[in-house]
């Protein structure tokens, strides 16, 4: 049976660090047979459940140290595999696949997009080391063809698994909302993404500001990555006064169970490799608007199961805005097309079954 090491020694918190927890959750869970590295006091330290490598930030110091702790675990627990999941943590497992002096096998899961060549002497070093990419578009994948150094036949499309959770009882709305201190008989658009600019929530608050609709509340969900944009758009909050229809929440580990509350789901991201929030919206049957670009739009189809906004226009987002409040009927369509498709196509079993077929192959 294969052993798994997954490394992600990111810090931040977003759908990259929560799909590792969750392919650390489901392996312990179903087979214990997967040990997770991560960084000690990060977010995914405190919340996954198998047994767990901390380690400190490496740097030049403390590298050959840490190196020197894996190796041991890694001979003791017999590892075969090492799945990594943030790009900075390859190196890392490319030397101690060399150092160990075992046979292992890198499997390299990519969500970010690519935009540049990387066939110099350092990637083409670590590529070398690396079994198989799996990506999670085929835009991705189409990147990754041109610009990487390995094999078109070592990149997989792997689809996401999205596990759905229990379906909120519909009197936690009013509670919920109160929390938040929202109106739970205003229309509600939310936001979920990190708070820097590339996300874009400043074009849903310009968006807003030329609305002519009072009874409209916007909620945005996330860690933030960058004080002066958090602070910009504060400035723009108060300079459209809009004070009272602005609501910052932070980083929340479950937020489907809000979006089920929820009349409107808004990606605005400048261009999104994937749009987990996209799918996630569909599958809670939110209606959703998303930017035209990236992977967005291999998720949603114009008109069909959601809408597509032109990237940064916040004029186009705004007529796309009116287009959802203004039509019930609309909402019902895109939701109910956008529920199939979602739950056809990002599975969450289904998911690990297609990753297990590609470890079972190494």
């Amino acid at each position: 049976m294969n052993k798994i090491l997954a490394i992600c020694t990111s810090p931040d918190k977003g759908g990259l660090e929560l799909y590792f927890v969750k392919l650390i959750n489901h392996y312990h869970k179903k087979t214990s047979n997967i040990v997770a590295l991560c960084r000690h006091e990060s977010l995914i330290s405190k919340i996954i459940n198998s047994p767990v490598i901390n380690i400190k930030k490496i740097n030049f110091i403390n590298c050959w140290l840490q190196i020197f702790i894996i190796l041991k675990r890694i001979k003791n627990e017999n590892i075969n595999i090492i799945h990594v999941s943030w790009t900075n943590d390859l190196l890392l497992a490319v030397l101690i696949k060399i150092f160990s002096k075992r046979k292992i096998d890198i499997i390299y899961y990519r969500q970010m997009k690519i935009t540049r060549n990387k066939k110099d002497i350092y990637h083409r070093f670590i590529y070398k080391n690396i079994s198989k990419v799996l990506v999670i578009t085929k835009q991705l994948k189409s990147d990754c063809e041109r610009y990487l150094p390995i094999p078109s036949n070592s990149i997989i499309h792997l689809k996401y698994g999205i596990e759905m959770p229990e379906i909120p009882d519909g009197n936690k709305k009013q509670s919920t909302f109160k929390k938040y201190n929202l109106s739970d008989q205003d229309f509600t658009i939310g936001v979920f993404s990190r708070i820097e600019e590339q996300k874009g929530q400043h074009l849903v608050i310009e968006a807003l500001d030329k609305i002519d609709k009072d009874n409209i509340q916007l909620l945005i969900v996330g860690h933030c990555m960058d004080k002066k944009y958090l602070d910009r758009l504060a400035d723009m909050i108060k300079t459209f006064n809009l004070d009272q229809k602005v609501t910052f929440v932070p980083f929340l580990e479950s937020p489907m169970e809000i979006m089920s509350f929820l009349d409107l789901v808004i990606l605005p991201t400048y261009e999104e490799t994937f749009g987990l929030v996209v799918a996630e919206s569909m599958l809670m049957g939110t209606p959703v608007i998303g930017s035209n670009a990236g992977g967005v739009p291999e998720i949603i189809e114009d008109r069909f199961n959601g809408l597509l906004f032109e990237p940064k226009s916040s004029k186009s987002l705004k007529d796309k805005i009116i287009d959802m409040y203004d039509s019930e009927e609309l909402r019902k369509k895109v939701s109910n097309n956008a529920k199939i498709f979602a739950m056809k196509n990002y599975d969450y079993q289904m998911h690990f079954s297609n990753l297990d077929k590609v470890l079972n192959k190494l």
